[in-house]
């Protein structure tokens, strides 16, 4: 037995962008002819409640869930990373959704795009993609370890210990802060042996190093985080 979905209301007249009951932003630019799904607390909500049987129901649109954060291997494109919004209120948590461009296979199916799975951490969701690397790449069933560049969401961008110039250069985009560490193959006789897995302790966290570097690497790391690189 299905429970009944929860009713539509009204928006805010003056914060449309809004969800009418938690407040959360959810709709960069909002329709009068569209319902929305607020991610935060479930909340469906419209310009015109008692037209949504007649209206499009788009479902959850703001923006911070629905980013897509390219994953690149060696420099090429591969997949991407999007945030996914779990829980309500205090009890929230993000996870975030792998998945692969694979244009040629499903050309028209779901934009191009094939979803994996939805981790716990950035990291381990790059895991999954560097799984799939490894079982349909150019070198088949290719376990050794690779190099993950992950951008680090939990660092303190603005704290005490960051310059001036860092602050402006991570406002403006030029830097970012990362994690650089190994995604290794669980080894037999583990009951998840040739999956990755992202090996924390190899990992470097609160680096801050030029935007645009995050992703898996197969052979070497960029120039500019070498030094921090661990040892395959």
């Amino acid at each position: 037995m299905r429970g009944n979905p929860m009713p539509v209301i009204d928006w805010c007249s003056n914060k449309a962008y809004q969800c009418p009951r938690c407040r959360h932003d959810t709709v960069a630019s909002p329709s009068r002819w569209e319902v929305y799904t607020c991610c935060n607390c479930a909340t469906r909500f419209a310009r015109f409640p008692r037209l949504q049987r007649f209206l499009r129901h788009v479902g959850v649109t703001c923006e911070f869930c629905t980013e897509r954060h390219p994953v690149l291997v060696d420099g090429e494109p591969f997949g991407f990373l999007r945030r996914r919004h779990n829980g309500v209120g205090m009890y929230a948590e993000h996870q975030f959704e792998a998945w692969l461009y694979d244009t040629e296979e499903f050309a028209d199916h779901r934009d191009g795009v094939r979803y994996r799975s939805t981790r716990a951490s950035r990291a381990e969701a790059m895991a999954d993609l560097a799984h799939w690397r490894s079982m349909f790449g150019p070198v088949g069933d290719d376990l050794s370890p690779v190099l993950a560049v992950v951008a680090d969401e939990q660092f303190n961008k603005y704290g005490p210990d960051v310059t001036g110039e860092r602050h402006d250069a991570l406002l403006d985009g030029t830097l970012e802060v990362y994690g650089v560490g190994a995604l290794r193959a669980f080894a037999a006789p583990h009951p998840r042996r040739g999956q990755f897995y992202a090996d924390t302790v190899t990992f470097t966290w609160g680096l801050i190093a030029p935007s645009g570097l995050e992703g898996i690497y197969t052979r070497a790391a960029p120039k500019s985080l070498a030094a921090h690189a661990p040892q395959l």
